[in-house]
């Protein structure tokens, strides 16, 4: 049986993608591993959360305050904003770090994730987002100190290589901790849920999955009356 999974989308800002005022080199690649990702996970029941950086105006975090970083992803800028063309839903848990001082690369860094994905019953993590060399080796690191089995998925990754090789190190630290590194396209599919996809319009899949539970259920009530009405219909046309 596969062990309860969860997906962890790290991080995937405006401000860390191209044009941002910490771009990540094609940042904006891991979008679209990372949408395959989230359809499937919410498809299955599957829970997808987002961290972002989310920090003060004013932080140690930045260089202007004795930190390293500029000013990025300041709390409700466009540059702390998720990129427009990741898949968003109702479903999706966000993870907030790095509100006050302290640097946080880790999502599970005085937030409660790992409380979260404990309570869902959660055993292994799936890992992409930005940037390879900081938030997303932090957090793979710490899901594995936190004891859930990791896929880091290397093809849903970018690294800001302040110093080059950074990427490809931060993998290789990643693997030496025990994180399966993997491709996301790689990845072995489940058979029944793929048969199941090839008659599905997955158009209608993505907009439903951005209705809460309650939406969803109002739906198949407004559904179940229009059925009802057309029935009673039916009964009152004079039969020849």
């Amino acid at each position: 049986m596969r062990k309860k999974r969860a997906l962890i989308v790290v991080d995937v800002q405006n401000d860390f993608c191209p044009g941002g005022s910490l771009a990540v080199p094609a940042g904006d690649e891991v979008v679209a591993p990372l949408n395959k990702l989230i359809e499937e996970f919410l498809q299955n029941g599957e829970p997808v959360f987002k961290t972002r950086d989310w920090h003060p105006e004013k932080t140690n975090h930045f260089a202007a305050y004795g930190g390293t970083w500029p000013v990025h992803c300041v709390q409700n800028t466009k540059g702390a904003e998720f990129h427009p063309a990741l898949l968003d839903s109702k479903h999706i848990r966000v993870i907030s770090k790095g509100l006050a001082d302290e640097d946080s690369y880790s999502g599970f860094d005085r937030t409660d994730l790992a409380l979260q994905l404990r309570r869902l019953g959660v055993e292994e993590v799936w890992i992409g987002g930005l940037a390879t060399d900081y938030c997303v080796k932090n957090t793979v690191l710490d899901a594995l100190k936190e004891g859930f089995r990791v896929k880091a998925l290397k093809d849903a990754m970018r690294a800001v290589d302040v110093n080059p090789g950074d990427g490809e190190r931060a993998i290789e630290e990643m693997r030496a901790a025990s994180a399966e590194v993997v491709d996301s396209g790689a990845l072995e599919p489940d058979p029944v849920i793929e048969a199941y996809k090839r008659d599905v319009d997955r158009s209608l899949i993505r907009e439903n999955l951005k209705l809460t539970v309650d939406e969803r259920f109002q739906r198949l009530m407004n559904l179940q009356r229009f059925t009802e009405e057309l029935r009673k219909a039916g009964k009152q046309i004079p039969r020849q």
